[in-house]
């Protein structure tokens, strides 16, 4: 799995995993992905649109990093899953977790305040 990271000019962090979310994926990204969660207050979207599966090792990953960014008063949403993933991260409870949209509109969705 690869994972690719930029920052957005309204301090959104975007984080682009391609490949699949299993043993091996995950292990090659985990404490990257991680640390491009940390901080106070990080905003995070996760890119799932190059993401073809998504084990239950994947699944611990993401829902870890949704409440580790809650904690330090963030938010980390999933942008625009594959239908494949999207029906998984339905099915696990992280559908709540999923936005659709160009990047610009899903940074505006993880900024709003309250959330």
């Amino acid at each position: 799995m690869k994972l690719e990271f930029r920052e957005l000019s309204n301090g959104v962090r975007l984080i682009k995993l391609d490949g699949n979310m299993d043993i091996a994926g995950v292990g090659s990204v985990e404490t990257q992905f991680y640390a491009r969660c940390g901080g106070h207050n990080p905003r995070v979207l996760v890119d799932l649109s190059a993401t073809g599966f998504v084990s239950s090792l994947g699944i611990r990953m993401l829902l870890q990093a949704i409440k580790t960014v809650a904690a330090r008063g963030g938010r980390l949403l999933t942008l625009n899953p594959a239908p494949a993933v999207a029906s998984t991260l339905d099915i696990s409870g992280l559908g709540q977790f999923v936005v659709r949209g160009s990047e610009a509109e899903a940074a505006a969705v993880v900024l709003q305040p309250g959330k």
